[in-house]
């Protein structure tokens, strides 16, 4: 009696470890289809933090004040509008004489802005000046571009495409023939199927450099050519003989 049990337990638990399988219990093969595009940017966005030192507190942030005005001054010759220009919370905080002796000798106060470029005609002129100005520190620069939905979906096709050529030629191989797909899915591993399934956003990097047109007092500033998106997709088809 006790060895039936045993044994109506482990069938029980076997059965459980089937049914909790997120592989499919037909023939299949699994493919990763993969897509990139190189596409020129026509859009940037500038971080930067303006920060100032004085001994005083009133000092320090009157100083942040003039040069955020004097920053939007000059971002507003460029054909910036309000929409474009997201300052933060300004930030202050003391400086003191060393680690153990917390005398205060005097105050920072900061504030962190993001820039964003609808076109990248004036990015040499306003990148030439952030760089020139004193109070001006953390200057880093991220490029896009406005058809990143159009070339998403491009993406998205060419990723299908080519997880469908690779599954094939992998059945031709074996003498199968590829019929349905079971499932697609971006995630670096299957884990369970139960999960959500479709493309994220894809992966940017930068590509060549080029020089941009622009005065000669910015001379060494760069644009990169071209930027590069990709997108992988993982897709299950179920074969038949």
């Amino acid at each position: 009696m006790k060895f039936s049990l045993i044994t109506s337990a482990l069938a029980l638990a076997f059965s459980g470890a089937i049914q909790a399988s997120p592989l499919p219990d037909f023939p299949f093969i699994n493919v990763t289809g993969v897509a990139k595009l190189e596409v020129a940017p026509d859009e940037a966005r500038l971080q930067l933090v303006i920060r100032h030192t004085a001994a005083t507190a009133d000092a320090a942030t009157n100083a942040v004040y003039q040069q955020s005005r004097q920053l939007l001054q000059f971002l507003q010759t460029q054909g910036l509008t309000e929409a474009d220009i997201e300052a933060a919370q300004l930030n202050k905080s003391a400086l003191y004489k060393d680690y153990n002796d917390r005398t205060i000798t005097g105050y920072e106060a900061s504030q962190p802005v993001t820039l964003t470029l609808k076109q990248l005609t004036n990015y040499a002129a306003i990148m030439d000046y952030l760089f020139k100005q004193p109070q001006i520190f953390n200057i880093q620069a991220s490029f896009d571009s406005s058809k990143r939905e159009q070339h998403e979906l491009k993406l998205s096709q060419l990723a299908g495409e080519n997880a469908r050529q690779r599954a094939q030629q992998l059945a031709a191989v074996q003498g199968v023939k590829i019929s349905s797909v079971f499932a697609i899915s971006d995630t670096a591993d299957w884990g369970s199927l139960a999960g959500d399934f479709g493309f994220s956003g894809a992966a940017v990097s930068y590509g060549m450099l080029r020089k941009a047109d622009m005065a000669e007092s910015s001379g060494m500033l760069v644009l990169p050519k071209h930027i590069s998106l990709e997108k992988s997709v993982k897709v299950i088809y179920q074969i038949a003989p």
